[in-house]
């Protein structure tokens, strides 16, 4: 009686190589739909960010008879962010600062944080970032303190000419002192930036050369304060490149928490610095363009190709122009 045997045949190296290559083929067309698909969500929530900060926006408002203030000393006082945190759910962190108290204390433009209130200006608020931003939300001063930053901005206006300037009263919603009403933006609501995106500086606070122009600054010295227009400020050689861009969300400082809509989204040319004061635009990390949220409470996507001097115009809330679609 013969015994038949059955052979078991395995998978040859040619075949085990093609099954590998197909899996390697499918990954690599599946990988871009999945990242999409993350900063998609990132990108919602980052707009559920700006939403709610309108909204809270106009909640202070109701109660206030006006926009949140912006403080009237630069290096010294809060910032409207500040102002807003008990109307989006931070009422305990809002009880823990005494606004009659300077944030910083020290020697002018080489301040040190008030121990009173370095507990908050050390927190990262979630509502305050982007889920895109893969910056450094800290800056770590001279001192060794940890500032928490923040990537949504407030319209500090169109910035032509001196309307960078926060001393004075801008075309925006926040300057130095600024106390803006609901009836004061005469453009109209819906036509009207509220806040806008920005992208975490670098964190180093001098260099000698730019790195990258979406997370430094172009420190100019061009004597006093608001004595340069925006385009002198523009075109004026670099003394230094600064990092420090968008590091204190609670910080009234302009180029802490202030951007205007002088370059258009994600442009080419870094943001300048001048005395504290600050010649900006939008940044993200969203492909095409950036997020901004408007006074009306709305939020909208704006592209990198936006007609510059339409861009300016919804910075600005009573230059009279229509604005139409963008």
């Amino acid at each position: 009686m013969s015994v038949s045997k059955q052979t078991i045949r395995g998978f040859t190296l040619i075949e085990l190589l093609v099954v590998i290559a197909i899996i390697a083929i499918l990954v690599a067309l599946l990988l871009p739909a999945v990242q999409q698909a993350r900063e998609a969500a990132r990108r919602t929530q980052c707009r559920n960010n700006l939403k709610q900060l309108a909204l809270a926006a106009h909640n202070y408002h109701d109660a206030h008879s006006s926009f949140p203030l912006q403080a009237g000393t630069s290096l010294y006082g809060y910032s409207a962010q500040a102002q807003l945190l008990p109307f989006h759910e931070q009422g305990n962190l809002y009880n823990q600062i005494d606004f009659r108290q300077p944030l910083t204390i020290g020697v002018a433009f080489n301040p040190r944080v008030n121990p009173a209130v370095a507990d908050v200006a050390g927190r990262i608020l979630p509502v305050l970032v982007c889920p895109s931003e893969s910056g450094d939300p800290y800056w770590t001063d001279a001192f060794g303190f940890r500032w928490a930053g923040g990537n949504y901005l407030l319209n500090g206006g169109s910035g032509e000419g001196v309307k960078y300037c926060s001393a004075t009263t801008t075309d925006g919603l926040f300057f130095r002192g600024s106390n803006i009403r609901m009836r004061d933006i005469t453009d109209g609501t819906s036509n009207t930036v509220f806040m806008a995106e920005g992208l975490f500086g670098n964190r180093i606070a001098s260099a000698t050369a730019l790195v990258n122009p979406q997370r430094q600054m172009k420190r100019v010295s061009l004597g006093a304060p608001c004595s340069a227009s925006a385009d002198t400020m523009l075109s004026a050689t670099a003394t230094g490149w600064d990092g420090r861009r968008a590091s204190s969300w609670i910080s009234a400082t302009g180029y802490q928490t202030i951007v205007q809509g002088f370059l258009t989204p994600n442009s080419r040319n870094p943001d300048v610095i001048h005395h504290g004061d600050i010649v900006s635009g939008p940044r993200s990390l969203h492909t095409g363009g950036i997020q901004l949220s408007m006074c009306d409470g709305s939020v909208r996507f704006v592209s990198d190709n936006v007609d510059i001097l339409l861009f300016r115009n919804i910075f600005s809330r009573n230059d009279g122009n229509v604005t139409g679609d963008f």
